[in-house]
């Protein structure tokens, strides 16, 4: 008898590779069009639509980058000792009104201006305060510990450009120059419900043979933790005109749908039959482990993903595929994934064929070096390997076992998980 490719295969010659699929989705993912206007207060989070230059110069004046003293550089004495007479004070916000001369100086705090005449500053440790004087010695250079206007950018430059995430960093950088409204991507809208008559809400009671839908909360809380707009449909039943229905209208209100469970082969498994019909297939089905009934497309210009209904599956195929996927749709400028080289503590099993991302434990050992322990059991059902893992153990499409004391690839995760 002729067996087709399963999910306990470990090569299965329909399925595209890890690599070809994130291609896949790259090459058929455009940006939303929407902007809008927000205030600083709103932006965390945002993608940039458009490129911002700096109205002034960072420093915009010369300043100390020390508490101390101002002084001319020509006052360094070559050899022993200086004495200059203190004329008054500049402090942050209270700038000296007057000029330096020669063989006077001016107190200074750190992010005070320089007075006009001064152009170095001695620290405050190496000056020997006598009443109104003070004694340098000769260790000292000229336009030392000042800070100068341009130093962090000029004017016109691109503090930040289109397509960057608005980090707390990037708006505090944007605060330094005096913007507080720009223009924005708006957020993606993303709609999802998971498919399968065995499941229950939480607080329902189960009948035998039912389980409770853990897909719908994992799905909101990594959406949210994204900041897009989510849509939950809920439940629906393993009917194939009921699904359909639901995804016309998820399609219609969505930028992007998500589905969990119904991507595989099973009698009651129709995504793939339903996007053939109403839009258009991507693929639904990857060489990699957990996860490889995934199928990914279009209804009419709304991004699909059917992921599978196992937890880790679903967990694993969305942070891989649908995270970079929200990114490009809001505009973001995308970077390869940190991923690390670290000693495996534990004996792995490993079959060639699919790319395996193992949860993992990563932690350093006495001596400072990076390690990673498996959580144990790696079935796709075992959520709560998830629960206890901060990491993807990595390991590539032709790899076998790996033996403990081996190096592998890890994958940290983001705050998303």
């Amino acid at each position: 008898m002729k067996k087709q490719p399963s999910c306990n295969d470990e090569f299965d010659p329909n399925s595209l590779s890890f690599e070809q699929a994130l291609d896949r989705i790259k090459e058929n993912i455009s940006p939303i069009k929407g902007k809008k206007n927000v205030t600083i207060r709103e932006a965390a989070g945002h993608i940039l639509a458009d490129d911002v230059t700096s109205p002034l110069d960072v420093p915009p004046f010369i300043n100390s980058a020390m508490d101390g003293y101002a002084i001319n550089s020509s006052d360094l004495p070559q050899s022993g000792e200086a004495t200059l007479h203190v004329i008054g004070k500049s402090f942050a916000g209270a700038p000296f009104d007057g000029e330096v001369k020669s063989g006077q100086t001016v107190r200074i705090m750190t992010g005070a201006v320089v007075p006009e005449g001064a152009d170095t500053v001695i620290m405050q440790e190496h000056a020997e305060v006598d009443g109104d004087n003070i004694k340098i010695g000769n260790e000292h250079k000229a336009k030392q510990n000042v800070r100068n206007p341009g130093d962090d950018f000029f004017t016109g430059d691109i503090i930040i450009k289109a397509g960057e995430r608005l980090s707390p960093a990037k708006l505090g950088l944007l605060a330094s120059v005096g913007v507080s409204e720009f223009k924005v991507i708006r957020k993606p809208v993303v709609a999802f419900f998971s498919t399968g008559d065995e499941l229950k809400g939480v607080g329902q009671t189960l009948q035998p043979g039912d389980i409770y839908d853990s897909n719908r909360y994992i799905l909101f809380g990594m959406l949210k933790k994204m900041g897009v707009e989510c849509i939950d449909m809920g439940v629906v039943a393993d009917v194939k005109d009921e699904i359909e229905q639901t995804l016309k209208e998820a399609a219609n209100i969505a930028d992007l749908v998500i589905t969990s469970g119904g991507a595989s082969v099973g009698e009651a498994d129709f995504i793939k039959i339903i996007l053939d019909e109403i839009g258009k297939v991507g693929f639904w089905k990857i060489a990699m482990k957990p996860g490889k009934p995934l199928a990914f497309g279009h209804i009419n210009n709304t991004v699909f993903f059917g992921l599978p209904g196992n937890p880790v599956s679903a967990m694993a195929t969305f942070y891989q595929f649908v995270q970079p996927s929200l990114n490009l749709l809001e505009g973001e400028l995308i970077s390869e994934p940190i991923r690390l080289q670290a000693k495996c503590v534990s004996n792995l099993k490993k079959r060639a064929g699919r790319k395996d991302f193992q949860r993992g434990i990563m932690s350093n050992d006495e001596t400072g070096q990076l390690i990673v322990d498996t959580t144990g059991i790696q079935g796709s059902h075992m959520l709560s390997s998830m629960a206890k893992a901060n990491c993807f153990i990595v390991l590539e499409r032709d790899a076998g076992n790996i033996k403990a004391g081996e190096m592998v690839e890890v994958q940290p995760f983001n705050e998303l998980i």
